[in-house]
């Protein structure tokens, strides 16, 4: 019983699969990590999920060397096969890949901040998956 209700109230944190309710949107901040395994799961797993208005946003996934533009392409394309309302990914890796026009592509966290900014994100159920290094939970304050 202590242990079922030990699991019963853990609540994610350190942005690892961190259920996030802003004013404007419903946020799954799971940017602690990134492989093209957990990206391919997570998408997977947020792709089930019925509600008309998801969104991606997603960061580089880093040390993956001589892989890494085929990797990102991969995930890419597995997005393409879901359907989101929005994807925005943010990387130089990203930044390589052969993306649908409505993918909205930038070079690096700066420019996806700055984009965020200037247009109000609302009403979504989002995904923020990525790597530690791109520091995607700079972007909560402004979703």
């Amino acid at each position: 019983l202590k242990m079922q209700t030990s699991i019963e109230g853990y609540k994610p944190s350190n942005n690892r699969s961190q259920f996030i309710r802003t004013p404007n949107n419903r946020i799954l901040m799971d940017a602690y990590n990134a492989n093209p395994t957990s990206m391919a799961a997570s998408l997977n797993s947020f792709g089930k999920i019925n509600d008309p208005s998801k969104a991606v946003i997603l960061g580089d996934m880093f040390e993956l060397g001589e892989a890494s533009v085929e990797e990102h392409q991969k995930i890419v394309e597995l997005i393409k096969s879901m359907d989101f309302s929005l994807v925005l990914l943010a990387g130089a890796q990203f930044s390589k890949c052969k993306c649908p026009d409505n993918f909205l592509i930038f070079g690096d966290n700066g420019s996806l901040k700055e984009y965020l900014g200037n247009k109000t994100v609302k009403g979504h159920f989002i995904l923020i998956k990525g790597s530690r290094g791109m520091k995607l939970e700079s972007l909560l304050e402004l979703l």
